[in-house]
């Protein structure tokens, strides 16, 4: 589990277009700046366990998840611009 450390004001984004190589780490650096929650960052994979390029991260609240949002859609992760929905 997360250690409590979810607020019930937790907004999840979720991303697509992530590069197949991304790491927890780079998605973090992506949002820096941003209210999102250390740790939250998920990954989707396919039906052969590859990744999907697909992914989730939990901001803080709705605010700072429609902050990001608006600065980083479309904004590129290394070579791969990444869709944003909230």
């Amino acid at each position: 589990g997360m250690g409590g450390g979810i607020p019930p004001t937790a907004c999840v984004m979720r991303m697509q277009g992530l590069p197949y190589k991304a790491r927890h780490r780079d998605v973090e650096d992506f949002f820096r700046g941003y209210d999102f929650i250390p740790g939250t960052v998920e990954f989707g994979v396919d039906s052969s366990g590859r990744p999907s390029g697909e992914g989730w991260i939990i901001f803080r609240n709705s605010q700072a998840a429609r902050d990001a949002c608006s600065a980083r859609n479309n904004q590129y992760l290394g070579d791969r611009y990444i869709k944003l929905f909230l």
